[in-house]
């Protein structure tokens, strides 16, 4: 698994363990010699994941929605670019390019991305990936409390846990990308 696609927020104020966490992994990607495939945005964590895989040696793909242009938003270290007309679009592709999905601290749009990948992967679509919740400070855990009593409910099927896996660290990400 060599392409990371990373889900995250592009906000600014936000708190300094998430922008560590974002920091983090890019190190882990670039110095693995992996690819970053992400939202593009020269903002908040996603610039923070994406500088720190430059930093370390690896390669950084943008899959870049027109409203980013438009607001000069994109990052300016991208190695390679994906332009694309929409959020939508933008989660084809960025699914499409990425071996394995991460889910970092985000908001709406993280969560829309992260069950948009989940939602094929359950139904078994062609293009399903791994998705993985890094459960920085706990941001994910009343998510994951909520998935564990849809289980129990029996709305899950419980082939669930083989593509939604949970890391608390790299060393996690490391054990889930080794397989």
């Amino acid at each position: 698994m060599q392409r990371i696609g990373v889900f995250l927020s592009a906000r600014e104020d936000i708190d300094p363990a998430f922008r560590e966490a974002a920091r983090e992994v890019g190190k882990w990607i670039g110095s693995t010699h992996r690819t970053l495939v992400y939202g593009g945005a020269c903002c908040g964590l996603m610039e923070e994941v994406a500088q720190a895989t430059k930093r370390a040696g690896g390669k950084v793909v943008g899959v870049v929605p027109e409203i980013l242009y438009e607001r000069h938003l994109v990052s300016d270290i991208l190695d390679q670019t994906f332009t694309c007309k929409d959020l939508s679009e933008r989660k084809e592709i960025l699914m499409r390019e990425s071996d394995i999905l991460i889910s970092l601290p985000g908001g709406v749009g993280t969560l829309d991305e992260m069950f948009t990948a989940l939602g094929i992967s359950a139904i078994g679509l062609p293009g399903a990936r791994v998705c993985v919740a890094y459960n920085v400070k706990g941001c994910w855990n009343k998510l994951l409390e909520m998935l564990d009593e849809m289980e129990q409910n029996g709305l899950l099927r419980p082939s669930f846990r083989t593509y939604f896996k949970v890391a608390e660290s790299i060393a996690d990400l490391e054990k889930i990308v080794a397989g």
